[in-house]
């Protein structure tokens, strides 16, 4: 089967990235053009129905949105490769499925929006426009998922266990873009410690970072 992904700098589609880098597999990036609309094309459209990015084709198979796209390819492609637990690892895969699910549903949105209402980042709203109780509100909730996490890797050197898997790819690439725009894991840890080692994957090199 081919695999192409489609993506452009700076985006989520640098979570599915890292992850095909990590599994290995071949696959084609195609660079979309915003400023031409390559992204509302009806042949686009027809993989990605919201013209964001990423969209991915898996031979006839078309899939969107980040947190799908990595669950297809652990599922798919990963268990062979020791980066997803295999199928009758009832116990194990429950758990990739839940802190991969979690990872964009609470720890990506609670982040994001305390970037854009408490901080001054790039991508910050204006302070006239800011609202100082959705900052408070989403930054508690944001230490709340920072403490699950923080306790996680307690005596873990990745979620999964020892070993680094595609369940990683997907929180460590969240918290990796919110430092890297001005936000902070708030002294965890834990956490600090286990960012460090997956920005220090061959695989997190060669796509020049989390996006």
């Amino acid at each position: 089967m081919s695999i192409r992904l489609y993506g452009w700098p700076r985006s989520t589609a640098s979570r599915v990235h890292w992850a095909l880098e990590e599994l290995g597999v071949k696959y084609e990036y195609v660079t979309l053009d915003r400023k031409k609309g390559e992204n509302r094309t009806p042949e686009y459209l027809a993989i990605n129905p919201t013209g964001k990015v990423p969209g991915l084709v898996d031979g006839a198979q078309a899939y969107f949105e980040s947190t799908a796209i990595v669950l297809h390819l652990g599922e798919t492609y990963g268990a062979e490769r020791a980066l997803w637990p295999k199928a009758d690892a009832v116990a194990a895969r429950a758990e990739a499925l839940c802190w991969t699910v979690w990872s964009t549903t609470e720890l990506h949105a609670y982040m994001m929006q305390w970037l854009y209402h408490g901080l001054d980042t790039p991508v910050s709203y204006a302070p006239a426009d800011r609202s100082k109780a959705t900052a408070d509100y989403n930054h508690s909730q944001y230490l709340r998922n920072l403490d699950a996490l923080e306790a996680r890797l307690a005596g873990r050197d990745h979620i999964l266990g020892a070993a680094f898997s595609l369940v990683d790819v997907l929180a460590a690439s969240v918290l990796l873009s919110g430092v890297g725009l001005g936000g902070s894991v708030e002294g965890r840890k834990n956490i600090a410690a286990w960012l460090d080692r997956c920005r220090a994957r061959p695989a997190f090199a060669r796509i020049g970072g989390a996006g």
